[in-house]
């Protein structure tokens, strides 16, 4: 048990009048990372915020206290009311590009599982959108010879365009063949990644905060299995893939 750990970081949505999600700086041990905190009763906080807080970590999921609003982010938070997807709902079929330049659908995986996350190529946090790529490439790797295959789709669909894409998917060896990396209509795209609890805002340039979540997803494109945040092991999920049909 942790108490009065000092927390730093960014408010990105009210789930409930005690709870919030934060996009939070490293601290004590923790990286860089969204997180669910349990805040006091009557706390007013707003998508976008900059704060800081003390931390217990004896409660779950941890509480905040002594929290203290230190400014507004640098622009408004991109937070939209989504109708949120569930485990058993069929994947929503949107039009995406392909980093080949290729127009689909995730329709087009009709009869194959794949694992489906949410990355942006100008990331540069290690335990974030690289940590989730370099997973995959295990993935990619230990579900050779299945039919299993690997989505990502851009959180920054204006600047990961297919070359992009084609030359950060190069970086982490995918197969365009069985792992895709998807762009498309700026919103649409934003719309979708929302509706899978994918909560994400500017914070500079080139950089975005963002949840983090992988879902599994069957065959016939139902939701089978969420692994909320990014530290989710590799040989489960390819476990995981080789057994859902």
């Amino acid at each position: 048990m942790l108490l009065g750990l000092l927390l730093s970081g960014i408010v990105l949505m009210t789930e409930s009048p005690t709870q919030v999600v934060v996009h939070h700086e490293a601290f004590a041990k923790m990286p860089a990372m969204s997180m669910t905190f349990r805040v006091p009763a009557g706390t007013k906080l707003q998508p976008g915020e900059r704060i800081t807080a003390s931390v217990d970590t004896s409660t779950e999921p941890w509480s905040l206290s002594a929290i203290r609003v230190i400014g507004a982010a640098p622009t408004a938070p991109n937070l939209r009311p989504p109708n949120f997807l569930k485990v058993g709902d069929r994947v929503p079929v949107i039009p995406f590009v392909d980093q080949t330049g290729r127009a689909t659908t995730l329709a087009a995986l009709h009869g194959r599982p794949y694992a489906l996350a949410f990355i942006y190529t100008r990331c540069r946090d290690p335990q974030m959108c690289p940590f989730v790529s370099g997973k995959l490439h295990y993935v990619q790797t230990h579900t050779a010879g299945t039919r299993a295959a690997l989505v990502e789709v851009s959180l920054d669909p204006a600047y990961d365009r297919p070359p992009v894409l084609a030359r950060y998917g190069a970086t982490y060896g995918a197969d365009p063949r069985r792992w895709h990396l998807l762009t498309g209509d700026p919103r649409t795209v934003l719309d979708f990644a929302a509706r899978f609890g994918i909560l994400e805002r500017s914070a500079g340039p080139e950089t975005i905060v963002h949840t983090e979540r992988l879902a599994i997803v069957d065959s016939t494109g139902r939701i089978v299995r969420f692994y909320d945040g990014a530290a989710w092991r590799p040989d489960e999920v390819a476990r995981t893939l080789a057994r859902t049909s």
